[in-house]
């Protein structure tokens, strides 16, 4: 695998606890929307049993001129060190690497499953394909506590404005009352409401371990072949 060392361009608070994070872009760096990257800390002030290394959905398109990824800043010194870090700064990037992308037929549409963070991988997906005018149908379950806690809606929101093959479905566990979308979990109802065929999607599921498993296992139930369905899932999420 690839190992780069990148500097850290920008950072930028996107959501509640969520910051996302704009490094250099090696020369001649190349990455199919979907797959990740370990990103590891250079000579950290404090460290703790998690390590200092981390796993990454690339949040870019391969079209961007960055490279930029986002997470959730939690109590772990990883994220500590990496939210204080000076721009300029040094990490090392190794990759890409996963085979959470999109299956190449075009005919077939996909259904992208997110909760929270786990945008991250449709993010990309989701800006290449409007970017290039695919002909490939999406839709985009994208589950979060509320608002303020989604990160990229207005940009997902735009995204569905400027390419008819999109459809944004957002929902929330908690909403204020100016929310005018989806109430509540992601759940077998809500994606009956909006996939009529649910034997010609592929499904993809990006989120926490909890959140991953409950959907996958909803899909089964729901008659989804168990080959169609693809997962991602983020410990320490």
């Amino acid at each position: 695998m690839p190992l780069y060392k990148i500097k850290l361009i920008d950072r930028q608070a996107i959501a509640i606890q969520t910051i996302k994070f704009v490094f250099e872009k090696p020369l001649g760096f190349t990455f199919k929307p979907g797959q990740y990257a370990g990103v590891t800390l250079i000579n950290p002030p404090e460290t703790d049993a998690g390590g200092i290394t981390r796993r990454f959905s690339i949040l870019s398109s391969p079209d961007d001129t960055e490279l930029a990824i986002v997470t959730r800043i939690q109590s772990s010194a990883f994220k500590r060190v990496l939210n204080q870090l000076p721009l300029g700064s040094e990490v090392k990037f190794a990759g890409p690497t996963g085979t959470f992308t999109l299956h190449e037929d075009q005919s077939i549409p996909a259904v992208l499953i997110a909760g929270g963070i786990g945008i991250a991988p449709f993010y990309s997906m989701i800006r290449y394909a409007t970017q290039h005018r695919q002909s490939q149908p999406l839709y985009l379950f994208y589950g979060n506590q509320s608002i303020q806690h989604a990160a990229f809606l207005n940009e997902l929101s735009d995204a569905q404005q400027n390419h008819s093959l999109f459809k944004l479905i957002a929902t929330m566990d908690t909403p204020d009352s100016a929310w005018q979308g989806e109430h509540g979990y992601i759940t077998s109802t809500l994606i009956k409401k909006y996939i009529s065929d649910l034997a010609q999607p592929n499904y993809y599921i990006c989120g926490s371990p909890v959140m991953v498993t409950t959907l996958q296992e909803t899909l089964v139930e729901m008659g989804i072949e168990e080959e169609k369905i693809r997962v991602e899932d983020f410990p320490g999420y």
